[in-house]
């Protein structure tokens, strides 16, 4: 399958407003606009937020669509449909449907990313999935999934990240966030983040809720995650306490706070009069816990355990931590599954991120410390690194620098741990031979080895 075209246009992909997207959207007689949705966004965690959704819902029996980006190995990963696989035949076939669909002047002056969103859409319909859940790209309010209409909306978290679009103002880049929320409907704050620094952050929130009319759920209030269990208070639903338990015992403290999210929303919507065909949560859970079904493809490289496939087979710690606030996250992550040992770590980061400071987060937990690049239009090099960083190891490519230390006579106690950009945690995935359309929820929260076995 060839998206080389279709790549191309993320060279000028940011393009604000949703007059374009709205042109093809009615053009189509908006698709999927009957499917219920939820709108997942923030700056960090709305990936695993939505992978919980997905998940959650999914054991309902029902077909749930999963929009979310970027792919960690194939393109067709953005768009997932409980109960089947979708390949990159099947998205290529929905984006010549697409390219047939609208004249050459509508499908023309649409950016890469709202290709992709209508892509969703038309997959979603076509599948008569029965929910959606739509992670938003950049932002909000102007991100082409706002187009949707959902019945509720999450915000997991708020800091600074595309800093070139959406500013230095962490209230302003909250203010972009909460405008995916609707009057009269649920927004649930996941309260995390940068922004939580803000001395008015909450006069701000409430604020909004007065202009906006939603109804505000915060993590710390109607929902929050105490040492064992959940604990869900939400209005107008039975009061629930929900033990951590199977593989929900092996997440890292800011994954049990996303969970919480998406167990909240969750609770919401099956308590809705007419919802009867969704199952309690509290009947749901046990089997969630147990972690066999599949797994969102969008909870892979979260603090994830992997072992490498082949004839050498080594264990790894891989996260997406591509902004300093992610990078803080798996920080106190990698501290809580080693707090008295040393992992080595290869760190590759996109050039145009805060790399400076996710390597001083990093270099306060991982040594040693290798970098390392990746073939992408986007990858950094030793010249654009801070000088304090110079002194690290450098490499053209994740093959280079592990065959320099094999060379150099250096083998860093297991496990190994690669993070930093999707791009380059995707790549990672790929020469381990670790497909992320394989992957059970067990495998990727739980891991298949444990942390326990390599504690000093």
């Amino acid at each position: 399958m060839d998206f080389e075209k279709l790549f191309a246009k993320r060279a000028n992909h940011i393009k604000p407003g949703l007059e374009r997207i709205r042109r093809s959207y009615e053009h189509l007689t908006k698709p999927a606009s009957l499917i219920p949705a939820v709108l997942v966004g923030g700056t960090n965690g709305k990936g695993s937020t939505s992978g919980f959704i997905w998940a959650l819902m999914a054991l309902s029996g029902q077909k749930i669509g999963l929009y979310s980006s970027p792919h960690l190995v194939e393109f067709s990963e953005r768009f997932q449909i409980s109960g089947m696989t979708i390949d990159d035949g099947t998205v290529d076939r929905a984006h010549e449907d697409l390219k047939a669909a609208l004249s050459p002047e509508l499908f023309e002056e649409l950016s890469f990313f709202e290709i992709a969103t209508l892509l969703a859409f038309c997959i979603f319909e076509e599948q008569k999935a029965a929910f959606q859940v739509l992670e938003v790209g950049l932002g909000g309010r102007w991100d082409a999934t706002n187009i949707s209409d959902p019945l509720a909306s999450v915000v997991v978290s708020v800091s600074l990240d595309h800093k070139e679009f959406l500013g230095e103002e962490l209230l302003g880049i909250l203010a972009e966030k909460l405008a995916i929320s609707r009057p009269g409907r649920p927004l649930f704050w996941g309260a995390q983040g940068e922004v939580m620094d803000e001395p008015k952050v909450s006069a701000f929130l409430e604020a909004h809720v007065q202009a906006s009319g939603c109804l505000l759920y915060t993590r710390g209030r109607e929902f929050r995650v105490e040492e064992k269990e959940i604990v869900l208070n939400i209005p107008g639903c039975k009061a629930l306490r929900l033990p951590l338990m199977g593989i929900t015992k092996d997440l890292p403290q800011y994954l049990k706070n996303n969970l919480s999210l998406s167990t909240a929303f969750y609770h919401w919507y099956a308590s809705q009069p007419g919802n009867a065909a969704w199952a309690s949560l509290d009947a749901i859970w046990p089997e969630f816990c147990k972690g066999e079904q599949k797994a969102a493809i969008t909870l892979a490289g979260r603090a994830q355990r992997v072992t490498s496939r082949g004839e050498n087979p080594r264990k790894f710690l891989i996260d997406v931590c591509h902004n300093p606030d992610g990078a803080r996250a798996f920080a106190a992550a990698v501290k809580e599954l080693y707090p008295e040992k040393s992992l080595a770590g290869y760190v590759s980061v996109l050039k145009d991120k805060d790399h400076d400071t996710i390597l001083d987060i990093l270099r306060s937990v991982l040594h040693p410390v290798i970098l390392f690049g990746i073939e992408n239009e986007r990858s950094w090099n030793l010249a654009s690194l801070a000088t304090r960083h110079r002194d690290l190891p450098f490499f053209a490519s994740l093959e280079e620098a592990w065959q320099a230390l094999v060379q150099g006579g250096e083998t860093p106690t297991e496990p190994w741990v690669i993070c930093g950009s999707v791009a380059a945690v995707g790549y990672a995935l790929k020469q381990m031979k670790v497909s992320p359309k394989e992957l059970t929820l067990a495998s990727i929260i739980s891991g298949d080895w444990s942390p326990h076995t390599d504690k000093p």
